[in-house]
């Protein structure tokens, strides 16, 4: 184990989320807000300069290398680290009081969640008592997280070598295989990053445009609903989440929540005219095809519960680009609001897609729309071999042959994943004081702990669009707080930090 490697990057990764709170500083003091908000980013960002400055300075003298142990790591250590230090801020201010809150808050906000522990009092305490500086800083947190911290030191500030790179890379980037889209990793992050930005700024000016329409969508509302989007996370200003908004805002986020949900390789090779990539690609023909089918069943299902068809396929829709780009945000309540639950298959199919997920190599959550292809071919594999067992079978994606080591990870993955979403929702059912018998149901528990590894947000029953997590015990904050960021991760990274092996010393 290279623990100089590991003490060095864990150092700069600090100082930068240090910087990254200037965003919220300066926010405190556009909308000048009380001096102790001030100081509430103040000390935390003098401790993050401090510890990232001092475990930073010294670089590796000798040996400079990075393998797979080394970045699984750095990137477990990191996810805590942005975690513990960016729910400083809500602490200091007092606009939370307890730990586990603003830890499962920060948590989630880092790891594109958008589950929300805070009540509706207090969000609307921190937008009528100026509180505005902290909203910007948990709905920021989802930009940061939404295509990794780490990527862009790889990008942008960290010297390494390719080797080192792909180590680190794997171990933070969603999906499940990390490729090059040019020859260079540190190239390929910087394209990345910049396809990031540049989406990011389309969907703010998008918004912005809609307030022509839309009063309601205000220029600071526009900046939490595109961090918010294209991190694929879900925080918004209200418990209302995006019904405030009117129907122009709402397409358009809508529009811009799938998109995010597409591997950013595809903008790469649209940008570059390599159509013939974008035409073969499996993965999205699939995730556009999901898209269309469950739009096109829930709106004939739900229309009715609606003033209009359109309003019916608005909701559809929306809901349906938000669970499954994993953002979370909604414009109505499909499990308890004032139109009725919505029908069995509708809510069937949104439990397909919180588990399914949007694209590899894009910035949502979930199994990814890759692992269920792979998944589906395999299990199509054996019916075929079942019925001609000499025949030879080989799977492929994208007309590639698929190597079997992929296809066993895969496997594996599927199963581990499904084994910690039962065994989370067992822990989160043991003690839970604050909640009522009927909220405290296997649906909640199982679609709570499915929402949080996948970094949905909401889920059904007391956690549903119109619930939220603000009557789980502390134990359970922190039980789905790690597994928010064992989901953004994809479990292995978490996994073996734990184990013994990954802590020998390299010979």
């Amino acid at each position: 184990m290279n623990f100089n490697i590991i003490r060095n990057y864990i150092g700069k990764i600090l100082v930068l989320v240090g910087l990254l709170m200037f965003v919220p500083l300066v926010t405190a003091l556009i909308y000048r807000e009380s001096i102790l908000n001030i100081i509430a980013y103040i000390i935390p960002m003098v401790s993050l300069f401090a510890i990232g400055g001092f475990l930073g300075y010294f670089k590796p003298a000798k040996n400079k290398y990075m393998g797979a142990r080394e970045g699984f790591v750095i990137v477990s250590v990191s996810w805590l680290l942005m975690a513990l230090f960016g729910c400083l801020p809500l602490l200091i201010s007092d606009y939370v009081d307890d730990f586990f809150t603003a830890f499962f808050e920060m948590t989630s906000g880092f790891t594109t969640t958008g589950a929300s522990a805070l009540t509706g009092a207090q969000l609307e305490n921190m937008l009528t008592n100026g509180g505005h500086s902290f909203l910007m800083w948990r709905s920021f947190s989802h930009w940061i997280g939404g295509m990794g911290i780490l990527v862009f030191i790889l990008a942008f500030i960290m010297e390494s070598n390719e080797g080192s790179s792909i180590s680190v890379l794997r171990a933070e980037s969603p999906g499940p295989q990390v490729g090059k889209i040019v020859s260079k990793m540190k190239l390929s992050s910087r394209i990345m990053y910049l396809i990031y930005i540049g989406l990011t700024i389309l969907e703010l000016g998008a918004l912005n445009f809609c307030h022509i329409w839309d009063p309601n969508m205000t220029f600071f509302d526009s900046l939490i609903m595109t961090f918010g989007t294209a991190g694929t996370g879900g925080f918004s200003l209200t418990t209302a989440s995006c019904a405030i908004y009117a129907p122009c805002s709402q397409y358009v986020i809508a529009s811009f929540m799938l998109i995010f949900g597409v591997n950013f390789s595809i903008y790469f090779w649209l940008i570059a005219r390599n159509f013939k990539e974008i035409l073969k690609n499996e993965e999205l023909r699939w995730y556009i095809f999901i898209v269309i089918i469950s739009v096109l069943v829930i709106t004939l299902q739900i229309y009715r519960l609606y003033s209009s068809f359109e309003e019916g396929f608005r909701h559809a829709f929306f809901q349906v680009a938000s669970i499954i780009s994993t953002t979370g945000y909604s414009t109505t309540d499909y499990w308890s609001g004032s139109q009725g639950a919505w029908p069995a298959l509708s809510l069937g199919f949104i439990i397909f897609l919180m588990l399914c997920g949007a694209c590899a190599g894009s910035t949502a959550g979930g199994l990814k729309q890759s692992r269920v292809l792979i998944l589906g071919k395999y299990i199509k594999t054996r019916i075929k071999l079942m019925i001609s067992p000499r025949k030879v079978e080989i799977i492929r994606l994208d007309g590639k042959p698929i190597d079997k080591e992929v296809v066993d990870s895969t496997i594996a993955f599927f199963i581990l994943y499904i084994v910690v979403i039962g065994a989370s929702a067992l822990l989160i059912s043991i003690w839970n004081p604050a909640m009522s018998q009927a909220d405290s149901n296997p649906i909640t528990m199982f679609t709570a702990s499915l929402s949080c590894i996948s970094n949905i947000g909401p889920g059904l029953g007391a956690v549903g669009p119109a619930g939220g997590f603000s009557d789980f015990s502390w134990f359970s904050k922190l039980v789905l707080s790690l597994e928010m960021i064992a989901g953004r991760l994809e479990l292995y990274p978490i996994l073996i930090f734990f184990t013994r092996a990954t802590w020998k010393k390299s010979t």
